[in-house]
């Protein structure tokens, strides 16, 4: 792993270069490292559904149908079936809901390497923080930047989306 960050190190210290300020470098530099994060995590995410596609529209599916044969069966007052059936809706959304949070979390293995990268980089380094003899490291303020540059990722993926819908329907 040191291999991979000793070769994206150049792209990720160059935001750190751009300003004067150490406060304002900071922040800045730390905020591209996490607005790459999130960039890398929604194109992996991108590519995770779009390999897994069949098999959630596949589980979406099946429970849907297990679900609609369990009413029909509480309204037909058969509860046997009801019972049975419903047992088998609850395992086909667990299987639907545990394949989506396992693509949920593709999103976020980039922020397991900007936090190894920022650790070898600036690790040394603590922030006074009150009543903390030692102060704080580089944690709180890359969490915070990274839930900023999701957001905007999450605002300028909404955009791209509005404006290409646009141009579908105008050809």
């Amino acid at each position: 792993m040191d291999w991979l960050l000793l070769q994206i190190d150049p792209v990720l210290i160059a935001p750190y270069r751009w300003f004067h300020g150490p406060i304002l470098s900071w922040w800045i530099g730390t905020f591209f490292v996490s607005l790459w994060a999130a960039v890398i995590g929604e194109a992996t995410l991108a590519g995770v559904h779009h390999i897994n596609k069949s098999i959630v529209k596949e589980r979406i599916d099946e429970t849907a149908t297990y679900r609609d044969r369990s009413m029909n069966a509480l309204t037909s007052g058969d509860k046997k079936s009801y019972k049975l059936i419903n047992k088998l809706a609850n395992e086909s959304f667990g299987r639907s809901f545990f394949l989506l949070t396992a693509m949920g979390m593709a999103s976020i293995w980039p922020l397991f390497f900007a936090a190894a990268w920022l650790q070898e980089r600036f690790g040394h380094i603590r922030f006074p923080f009150p009543y903390l003899q030692d102060g704080l490291n580089f944690l709180p303020s890359l969490i915070v930047c990274y839930v900023l540059a999701r957001v905007v990722v999450g605002r300028a993926k909404n955009a791209l989306g509005r404006i290409a819908a646009g141009y579908r329907q105008v050809q």
